[in-house]
């Protein structure tokens, strides 16, 4: 499409012969010695481990293997397209990954870059951890397994082409849901989602929650991802059988029944530097070694993060930012890296219990109430989970099972950040400023979160697991301890969108404004939070992006 439409043969591979010579496998360097693909899944993807395997040409190159990236090599390659696909992590191997209680262990793991946001003035002055997977699936190797969408009138504030009934069907693609296929959910997807309602051994602290949220005047949904998404309802989880069911096993390696030459290379272990980008036009993917240059686009999958970051490190973002850095503008596009949003959660209304309470068997939140807004059709602000285990901030002091513990969270935060760059160091982290609690409103709907929380935590349900109110307790007696309380008890859950939205940093269908041949397709062009957990959601937007590529 270009006028180059192969590698930068002998730049490219002759910069990977140097770092060869001198073990390739260092960190951050052009390492060709990622994991193998699991047995049986070599004929759909063919993960490399020598710069001969490099073929000649590309329809595509992905930047990033997390849940986008794996959907869209999924979806490419089936339609016979030529893809590589660039990730800096490796195959995760943990045995944790595959086990749900085991999630916790994995964040600030080998398998996580432990990115920190700046110290945050709302937060009393502390900095949050921000957990983004470094492996081949990327967050979804270490989230917490949660897919859930959402209510649909959050979508139905996003650009016209992705609102909810255009996202719809893609969230019905993307999965096998465990209750079956009906007129909301999907019953032949790669992806395995599973309803706790369709199990029998649920925690009896989350059956408990269940009538108790019941008895303070919620509904019962029997679907929180189905036709009615407000109420209290089990936990959905992507899990197939006992195990993590994450993008990379949904994905990638279910190519890998395809017959004849795989059709997606996977090279592991190689750190993107950013884009070669001349005259408004995105040639190609810069590694350590060289360029790589696809025939078509290249599609930018590193998420909320690392997008807007590798964007600006190559001249696309705030012009006057960028040359300040040294860094020469190609577009300027002022809204790169702006707009950040998360989800905060408050940790939490805890409660010391009267016996041992038994152990989750999936993510210690088998049960959670979206609340209805007193408007019939609005989407939620308040979501509450009942966590089996002992989980409060140290800010808010000690907990010592048994214990339980109901964590308010904000849905539809006000607070706006931002992600910039700190250096022209291409390996260099971002600067995350997400201004938590930055927004007087945000802290008010967290207070009324804990209002909710604790008063299904003295319903009647709770008599025989409730020994007492151990927080926030007497500190909820005055406003200045409310509000106190409120700032030491929230923390972040990690679903950062937003910093190359739809309609501000890329057009209808994820073309980067001023620049031909480069899509963003990740958490990054969400133009707002989903009121759920963000997996699902970026899994339906890849989805329709693939789509939309093939389609030309």
């Amino acid at each position: 499409m270009n006028g180059t439409s192969s590698f930068a043969n002998h730049e490219f591979r002759a910069g990977l012969r140097r770092r060869e010579a001198l073990g390739g496998a260092m960190a951050g360097g052009l390492a060709l010695s990622g994991l193998p693909m699991p047995a049986g899944a070599a004929s759909g993807v063919r993960s490399l481990t020598s710069h001969d395997q490099l073929r000649t040409t590309y329809d595509h190159v992905i930047v990033g293997a997390g849940s986008a990236g794996c959907v869209l090599a999924h979806r490419l390659g089936h339609a016979g397209r030529r893809v590589l696909v660039i990730e800096a992590g490796l195959r995760a191997t943990l045995p944790a990954v595959a086990t749900p209680p085991a999630w916790p262990s994995l964040q600030e793991s080998a398998l996580d870059w432990r990115y920190m946001t700046t110290p945050q003035p709302g937060l009393g002055g502390r900095a949050i951890t921000c957990p983004r997977g470094k492996a081949i699936g990327g967050s979804s190797i270490i989230n917490a397994l949660a897919y859930q969408r959402g209510h649909a009138a959050a979508y139905d504030r996003w650009p016209a082409g992705w609102r909810h009934a255009d996202l719809l069907p893609y969230f019905k693609r993307a999965e096998t849901f465990s209750g079956g296929a009906n007129a909301w959910r999907g019953g032949e997807g790669p992806l395995h989602v599973l309803s706790l309602a369709d199990v029998m051994d649920r925690t009896p602290v989350a059956e408990a929650f269940m009538a108790a949220a019941q008895q303070s005047g919620f509904p019962m949904t029997p679907d929180i991802g189905g036709e009615h998404t407000t109420g209290v309802g089990w936990n959905q989880l992507s899990i197939a059988g006992h195990a993590r069911a994450d993008a990379a096993t949904a994905y990638l390696d279910s190519l890998a029944n395809d017959p004849g030459e795989a059709p997606v290379d996977l090279l592991a272990g190689v750190q993107v530097l950013g884009f070669e980008v001349e005259r408004s036009r995105c040639l190609g993917v810069r590694l350590p070694g060289g360029i790589v240059r696809p025939e078509g686009d290249v599609l930018l999958c590193a998420g909320a993060i690392d997008s807007p970051r590798l964007l600006m490190l190559s001249g696309i973002g705030p012009a006057d930012e960028l040359r300040a850095m040294g860094i020469a503008s190609a577009v300027d596009l002022p809204d790169v890296g702006r707009h950040l949003e998360d989800h905060p959660l408050l940790a939490g209304v805890a409660y010391q219990a009267r016996r041992p309470v038994p152990a989750s068997h999936y993510n210690h939140c088998d049960s959670l109430l979206y609340v209805p807004q007193a408007t019939p059709g609005q989407s939620p602000d308040i979501l509450v989970m009942c966590l089996s285990v002992p989980f409060v901030r140290p800010t808010v002091g000690p907990l010592s099972a048994p214990a339980y513990v109901l964590v308010p969270c904000h849905l539809q935060p006000r607070s706006r950040g931002s992600v910039r760059l700190a250096s022209s160091d291409p390996r260099a982290a971002a600067i995350i400023d997400p201004h938590y609690l930055s927004e007087p409103d945000d802290i008010a709907v967290l207070a009324r979160g804990v209002e909710i929380a604790r008063e299904i935590g003295a319903a009647k349900a709770f008599d025989d697991w409730r020994a007492k109110e151990v927080y926030p307790g007497p500190a909820w007696t005055t406003e200045a301890g409310r509000t106190d309380f409120v700032r030491r008890a929230t923390d972040s859950f990690h679903h950062p969108v937003g910093t190359c939205r739809i309609g501000a940093v890329v057009d209808d269908v994820l073309r980067v404004k001023g620049v031909e041949g480069l899509r963003v397709i990740d958490a990054s062009v969400l133009p707002g939070l989903p009121a759920a957990m963000s997996n699902a959601a970026v899994t339906a937007v890849a989805e329709k992006a693939s789509d939309l590529i093939l389609a030309g």
